[in-house]
């Protein structure tokens, strides 16, 4: 299977808009603010949500490994970690982390792409509903005490209501999810993905819920970890609130920039500031978080694929009779 290359328009494009979202919110913050709530950021707190960032990956990896030893129990736990650490260079770089999909079929090739592309899928629908659950909770307290909130909320709450239950029902009930998408999506390549997925037992769709939902708690909280060292005056419960919206509006958005940048940004400054975050504070938070949690694993896994690179490219050379 091939290595995904992004066009380098869209690439480039997704960089500017990335960069230009950025700089427009530093503008609006005031660099020099910006700068100095990072200055006098609490480091035990950002210490604290380093530490935390193996477990997440973690969890990441297991969740993923035990869908994919229902299909090949002879999979070890270390070939899974490195598949999934060794695909984020890919993932941060490729429209909507599509990389991450064919990283993960290049380096683990105990199941077929196609398995494994519905396997990663799968994982990510079960991230989006811990996300989508975590922001409908906190969206009604946040409607509440609003002076006068928008009627459009109103139908983003119902809407969100119903694209959670039905997305929880297809992960409870894998089977239903395979009869769903073969129906709509009537292609060779959909039907054989969508009967991998269809494979994982009924007990496995709750159990990778549950561990989402534990992975969601670690990332929530090393955004919360963040964001009270740089601003710890602010009520730490209502920054859980405000993550959770993060998450919830970052969810409902298509990713438009590279790793979601300056739109998980631009929600921080809204949600936070409603509980006494500053701005500066806020886009320094995001950022922190942006880089602990796709940028290091990114640098981490970028030799591993300088590795894979150079071992397909002996594997063509020896097939095509060449010294490597």
């Amino acid at each position: 299977m091939p290595l995904p290359q992004a066009p380098r328009w869209l690439f480039a494009l997704k960089g500017v808009l990335a960069l230009a979202a950025v700089g427009a919110l530093v503008w609006l913050a005031d660099p020099a603010a910006v700068a100095a709530a990072l200055a006098h950021a609490d480091p035990r707190w950002m210490l604290a949500a380093l530490a935390l960032v193996p477990v997440n990956i973690g969890l990441e990896a297991y969740r993923w490994g035990r869908l994919v030893r229902r299909l090949a129990p002879e999979v070890r736990y270390r070939d899974v970690l490195r598949a999934v650490v060794g695909s984020y260079p890919l993932g941060l770089l490729t429209p909507g982390r599509l990389g991450d999909y064919v990283g993960r079929a290049v380096y683990l090739r105990d199941i077929s792409p196609g398995a494994s592309a519905a396997l990663t899928f799968g994982e990510r629908m079960a991230t989006l509903a811990a996300c989508l659950v975590g922001g409908l909770v906190a969206l009604g307290p946040y409607l509440r005490a609003e002076v006068s909130p928008s009627p459009l909320w109103s139908a983003v709450l119902a809407v969100g209501l119903a694209a959670t239950a039905g997305l929880v029902g297809l992960i409870l009930f894998p089977t239903l999810a395979r009869s769903v998408v073969s129906t709509l999506l009537p292609f060779a390549p959909i039907r054989r993905a969508a009967e991998a997925f269809g494979q994982i037992p009924q007990e496995e769709g709750a159990m990778l819920l549950g561990l989402s939902a534990v992975r969601y708690v670690v990332f929530s909280g090393q955004f919360v970890l963040l964001a009270h060292a740089l601003a710890p005056a602010a009520p730490v419960a209502g920054l859980w609130a405000g993550v959770a919206l993060i998450f919830f509006a970052k969810s409902a958005i298509p990713q438009v920039t590279l790793g979601d940048l300056g739109v998980r940004e631009g929600a921080a400054v809204f949600f936070l500031g409603s509980y006494g975050v500053a701005p500066a504070a806020a886009l320094d938070a995001s950022l922190a978080l942006f880089a602990l949690n796709l940028l290091l694993p990114a640098l981490v896994g970028a030799p591993l694929l300088v590795q894979l690179q150079l071992r397909r490219s002996a594997d063509r050379a020896a097939q095509a009779g060449v010294p490597a």
